[in-house]
C-alpha cells in the first residue's frame, strides 16, 4: 500500500469492504471535480454547445471550436481528476459502479442537453429553409437511439438491474422520445414527403448498426479480458 492510501483514513474492512472515492473524506473533492467535468465531454452536452453556439454566431467553425474545447477540456480534466481520487482507495477494495445517485443527475444534464439540441432543430426549421433530408436524419436517429434505449431498458429489467440504473436510462429514454417526437412534428408540413421515409430509415439503422458494433466489440474485449 502506499503511503497516500495509508494517511487516508478509510472505513474499516469488516466494516465496509468495498469502496468507492465519495466513501472518503479525501477522496471526494477530487472526485467531484472530476465528476462535473465529464459532463463537459458527454455527447449530447458537447453537442448542444456547438449547436447553440451555432445558432447565436451562424458560424460552424466556431460551433465545433467551442464543441471540440468542450470536449478536450472535459476529457482531460475529468480523467486526472478522478484517476487522483482513486488513488486513495487501495485497488483490492474498490468498488466497481457506485455513485449512483450522481449518474441519475449525469443523465438528467445529458437529458436536458437533449432538448436544448431538440430546441436548436426546431429553431432552424422555423427560421430557415431547412433540408428535409437532414431534418429526416436526424429524426430517424432519435428513433434509433430510442429503439436502443428500449432494448436497455428490457433486458435491466429483465436482469435485475439496481434502481439507480434504471432510472438513469428511463431519464435518457424519455427524453430522447419528447426530443424526436417533437422535432418531428414540427417538421409535418414543412419537411415531410414520402420520399423521406427512406432517409428516417436510414437514420435509424446508422444508429442500431454503430450500437451493434459497439456492444460486439465490448463483448469481443470482455472476453479477451477473461482469457
Amino acid at each position: 500500500m502506499n503511503e497516500m492510501n495509508e494517511a487516508v483514513n478509510l472505513p474499516d474492512a469488516s466494516v465496509k469492504k468495498f469502496l468507492h472515492p465519495l466513501d472518503a473524506a479525501e477522496a471526494r473533492g477530487l472526485y467531484l471535480r472530476g465528476w462535473w467535468f465529464a459532463r463537459l465531454h458527454s455527447v449530447p452536452v458537447v453537442v448542444s454547445i456547438g449547436a447553440v453556439v451555432w445558432v447565436a454566431t451562424s458560424n460552424l467553425f466556431a460551433a465545433l471550436a467551442a464543441s471540440v474545447g468542450s470536449l478536450a477540456i472535459g476529457w482531460l480534466s475529468s480523467r486526472w481528476l478522478t484517476a487522483r481520487a482513486w488513488d486513495y482507495i487501495p485497488r483490492k477494495r474498490q468498488l466497481n459502479g457506485g455513485a449512483g445517485r450522481w449518474k441519475v443527475i449525469a443523465a438528467a444534464i445529458d437529458a436536458a442537453a437533449i432538448m436544448v439540441i431538440a430546441a436548436v432543430v426546431i429553431v432552424s426549421i422555423q427560421s430557415a429553409a431547412p433540408n428535409p433530408g437532414v431534418v429526416a436524419f436526424v429524426t430517424g436517429s432519435g428513433i434509433g437511439v430510442v429503439l436502443v434505449q428500449a432494448q436497455e431498458l428490457f433486458t435491466g429489467w429483465k436482469h435485475g438491474a439496481e434502481y439507480f440504473e434504471t432510472a438513469k436510462r428511463l431519464i435518457l429514454f424519455t427524453a430522447v422520445v419528447l426530443a424526436t417526437t417533437v422535432v418531428a412534428l414540427v417538421g409535418v408540413g414543412t419537411v415531410w414527403g414520402s420520399w423521406t421515409i427512406g432517409t428516417v430509415a436510414m437514420g435509424t439503422a446508422t444508429v442500431i448498426a454503430a450500437q451493434i458494433i459497439f456492444w460486439l466489440a465490448s463483448t469481443t474485449l470482455h472476453r479477451g479480458k477473461l482469457a
